[in-house]
């Protein structure tokens, strides 16, 4: 089952990937807006997915995974200049996101909202885990 590591902002994630910065299992960011008390996302296309997402993190991502699940701020951050997010190497332009930590593999928007690009996203990312094993 893969493990989910919380992450509240640009420096949680940061400082979690420095910890695991060799780590040989994948990791995945997922990136999302920040919720309110009764635990609903200001981000509706957040909100649309995330059932999507959650049921593709359970069928499809690898066992010895990490879910890096990451809380990108309120929407007056989110649509800041400044955004540390938006930048490289992560240059998130929109949020639900989903991507391959040190890979080329991502989805977003809406794309999480399709089931089929969620498998093929996670066959794709362990599949190419596997290739590297053997050579």
């Amino acid at each position: 089952m893969p493990e989910y590591v919380p992450a509240r902002g640009f420096k949680e994630m940061e400082n979690f990937l420095k910890l695991y910065e060799n780590q040989r299992n994948p990791i995945y960011i997922y990136f999302y807006g920040e919720k309110d008390k009764q635990g609903r996302s200001w981000c509706p296309d957040c909100v649309a997915a995330e059932d999507t997402i959650m049921a593709a993190f359970r069928s499809h991502a690898p066992a010895d995974c990490i879910i890096l699940v990451v809380d990108v701020g309120n929407r007056e951050f989110w649509m800041g200049k400044d955004n540390e997010f938006r930048k490289p190497p992560f240059s998130v332009e929109g949020i639900p996101a989903l991507l391959h930590w040190k890979g080329v593999a991502r989805l977003d928007g809406d794309q999480l909202l399709k089931k089929t690009l969620l498998e093929l996203f996670f066959e794709e990312t362990d599949q190419r885990k596997s290739n590297a094993g053997t050579q």
